[in-house]
């Protein structure tokens, strides 16, 4: 009853394998629990570091230049970036230091698809050429629920969190976590001192951490963009529930591409506009990928259990 109750782990006895799918390295581990420690870390108002990403962000949305004319707290400026308010910080208390990160990556790794998205946003183009504010969205205010999703759905999340849309299923399966873990080792040695490659070797694993989840955080805001145009195009007067539904189906996607990843990288991530969250493949391939995951965890479990009773 031990064996199969606890968490798997690769000091589990189970064949390689099996463990190679469902299991993370000890490695891989420690690149989820940084990522974990990052997520964990609330936005600090007056905190010097979290008001230098602020900066960052506006810098890499809007420009350098203007940057500097950034006034202390509230700016109106902010609000065309897609936040709630003049202030941005307030927006942060759901998605934490992570979604800003994660917001600069985007700016800064995809400038013009960031000022395009930017744009229609803010005046959303309807069937017939018109223009609709039902169509309009907070896209600064979505990024952070992207973000909360992205934590939720790859059990990064050090504490239970209510999830930004209704019926979403997380964490995704062990395969499909297993699979985005593998990205997140780094390649390659540094050089120095003993104590400077450590040094070194920290911040480049920390920085290969945030990256590769920011381009799937990247890949994720713009399939949701691209799919929300697509559903104002084939229904004019589109509303915001009908923004819900589309911010619903985003997991579904999410959870589809993990799952598919092969060898090739982060590079993986841009199947993810390819998938069609709404159709019967994408709910079948899901449903299979799950099943499939929960048999090889019960396998691992049931190889433990065996090695347990056969060394009491």
């Amino acid at each position: 009853r031990r064996a199969w109750g606890a968490p798997l782990s690769p000091a589990t006895w189970a064949p390689a394998w099996l463990k190679a799918v469902v299991v993370c390295t000890a490695e891989e581990e420690e690149e989820l629990a940084r990522l974990r420690r990052l997520a964990s870390v609330p936005f600090s108002v007056g905190e010097h570091a979290h008001e230098q990403e602020l900066t960052r962000l506006f810098a890499a949305a809007r420009s350098r230049e203007e940057a500097r004319t950034l006034a202390e707290g509230k700016d109106p400026r902010w609000k065309e970036l897609g936040f709630q308010s003049a202030d941005p910080r307030t927006d942060f208390r759901g998605g934490g230091l992570l979604a800003l990160q994660n917001m600069c990556y985007l700016a800064e790794a995809f400038p013009e698809q960031t000022a395009r998205m930017l744009r229609e946003a803010q005046a959303r183009p309807c069937a017939g050429g018109r223009s609709a504010s039902a169509c309009d969205y907070l896209l600064a205010a979505t990024c952070i629920n992207v973000s909360v999703i992205l934590v939720m759905l790859l059990g990064i999340n050090a504490e239970p969190s209510a999830s930004p849309v209704r019926g979403m299923r997380c964490p995704a399966p062990a395969a499909a976590r297993k699979s985005f873990a593998r990205l997140l080792r780094p390649d390659g040695a540094s050089g120095g001192t003993p104590m400077q490659a450590f040094q070194a070797e920290e911040g480049r694993r920390a920085l290969v951490a945030i990256e590769v989840l920011g381009e799937l955080f990247a890949r994720a805001v713009m399939k949701l963009h691209v799919d929300w145009a697509a559903l104002c195009a084939r229904t004019p007067g589109s509303t915001m529930e009908d923004f819900g539904a589309v911010m619903e189906s985003l997991p579904v996607a999410l959870e589809r591409c993990l799952g598919g990843l092969g060898d090739g990288g982060a590079e993986g991530f841009g199947a993810l506009e390819r998938i069609d969250a709404r159709s019967w493949r994408t709910a079948l391939l899901n449903r299979l990928a799950r099943w499939r995951s929960a048999a090889l965890e019960a396998a691992c479990r049931a190889c433990a259990v065996a090695a347990e009773l056969l060394g009491s």
